[in-house]
């Protein structure tokens, strides 16, 4: 059931076009007029708990610093979809033809750093660690990190925690779940999540 309060508050487009410049100056998202409904039902929840009415007395909350509230904005206003081996062929690229010379690159001697930019709630982190492993049992013996990063602080915290549901334990095959549930603990330790 739609909270009436939520579904009567009004969106207006100097509140839309306010919203979109805090967003992009704060945190470089960028906000066309065609998400203005998606912006008006993800902020109107935010309004609701706040017991605010007005869009613009929110803009004054979050153009004010409030740490906490700059976290559920931009939580809000960002779209984390995510799952353990999202776009497989990703994954058997790198492991095809990238992650062996990187490693073997490590085992003379090289610092090996992976980014991962846009993390969301860790399961891409953790796949590129599963993948690692698959390429060399004994790569946590090597200078090999994971840096995974996303704009999200909420979504951050949770893959920091590296708890799952069974829900978003979802993979493509059940040789990737086994690889990745069974070998995932040795790699943990390197896996550093920093906010943009």
């Amino acid at each position: 059931m739609i909270n009436s309060a939520q579904n009567s508050t009004a969106l207006s487009e100097g509140d839309f076009q306010r919203i979109a410049k805090v967003a992009k100056l704060g945190w470089g998202l960028n906000l066309d007029s065609a998400k203005k409904p998606l912006i008006k039902s993800r902020l109107g929840k935010r309004l609701t708990e706040l017991k605010i009415t007005k869009f613009d007395a929110y803009c004054k909350i979050v153009e004010s610093g409030d740490q906490e509230e700059c976290r559920h904005f931009v939580s809000a206003l960002t779209t984390n979809v995510t799952h353990f081996y999202r776009e497989k062929h990703h994954f058997e690229h790198l492991e095809a033809n990238i992650l062996p010379d990187l490693i073997e690159k490590a085992r003379k001697g090289a610092r090996v750093r992976i980014w991962s930019a846009g993390c969301s709630s860790g399961q891409e982190p953790y796949s590129l660690a599963g993948s690692l492993l698959k390429t060399d049992k004994k790569v946590s013996e090597l200078d090999v990190k994971i840096l995974a990063t996303d704009i999200d602080p909420l979504v951050l915290k949770k893959a920091e925690l590296g708890q799952y549901s069974t829900k978003e334990c979802s993979f493509p095959t059940t040789e990737l779940e086994e690889r990745l549930f069974q070998k995932m603990i040795p790699l943990k330790s390197n896996v550093k999540f920093e906010k943009n």
